[in-house]
């Protein structure tokens, strides 16, 4: 399984822009049969700074996902409102076993 970790800074007067970019995003990549999951989290502190979190289960999958239409909006809906932004591919080792609770 491949996870993908995206640390996103957004700038301040665009912050409600880039959540309905984010949310736009989720909806459609939840869609994705080989996305397993597609999180994203806003920092308590600190409003600009954005998290996400996605799990594929491979390398190819994750191609899929940035060669689709809705990546492509996302990129062009996002990206006026990102101010800075680092992206990594990590090759998950240990999932955690645990089932997530429904409406967690």
């Amino acid at each position: 399984m491949l996870a993908v970790v995206v640390t996103i800074e957004s700038h301040p007067d665009k912050i409600e822009d880039l959540v309905a970019a984010l949310q736009d995003n989720a909806a459609h990549s939840r869609l994705e049969p080989e996305c397993l999951k597609w999180e994203w989290s806003q920092h308590v502190e600190d409003p600009t700074r954005f998290a996400i979190y996605e799990l594929y289960v491979s390398q190819e999958a994750f191609a899929a996902h940035k060669a689709s239409a809705h990546f492509a909006s996302w990129v062009e809906a996002s990206g006026p409102c990102i101010k800075a932004k680092t992206a990594g591919q990590y090759v998950l080792r240990e999932p955690d076993p645990r089932p997530v609770p429904a409406g967690a």
